[in-house]
């Protein structure tokens, strides 16, 4: 208990053990910190392995002035999707004309590109990304481009 001081003949013998108790109390829990247990330390979740491509799949198909055709294939295991675009001819179009090509997914009579770019036929790959299993589609269209249908040769690589 508090016992009468110098503190109580200026402050109420009251007041004087109340704020020695919050002081005690105060200096008391200082000390103290998170209750928490310990945890054990984390580690990253394994990755996926990425595989190479190792499927090589030629489509032969045509593009309409303003239009566009897609084709679908299945990926069976996490890995490199290549796209090469070999090459491009038709009446009216010259084989360096720019086309769209585009990897996606089929939905009806459509493929809903998720990665695109504009390129001219060439030897190395044009488009590449890496997907998990499941069903894509590669898209090939005309960017305003075109005076003349367009038939293209395009190389699907994937594992």
């Amino acid at each position: 208990m508090c016992k009468p001081d110098r503190l109580t003949r200026i402050v109420p013998r009251r007041a004087s053990c109340a704020l020695a108790t919050v002081v005690a109390v105060a200096l008391s829990m200082a000390g103290c910190g998170d209750d928490s247990s310990p945890t054990a330390p984390t580690t990253a979740p394994p990755t996926t392995p990425v595989a190479a491509p190792t499927i090589t799949e030629t489509w032969d198909g045509t593009v309409p002035v303003g239009g566009s055709s897609f084709y679908s294939f299945s990926i069976e295991q996490n890995g490199t999707v290549d796209l090469t675009l070999v090459s491009v001819s038709g009446t009216s179009v010259p084989p360096t004309v720019w086309l769209g090509l585009g990897i996606g997914t089929p939905s009806g009579t459509e493929c809903v590109t998720t990665t695109s770019v504009n390129t001219a036929a060439g030897a190395s790959p044009q488009l590449t990304g890496t997907f998990g299993p499941g069903v894509f589609c590669a898209k090939v269209s005309d960017i305003g481009n075109l005076f003349g249908r367009a038939t293209f040769t395009l190389v699907i690589g994937h594992p």
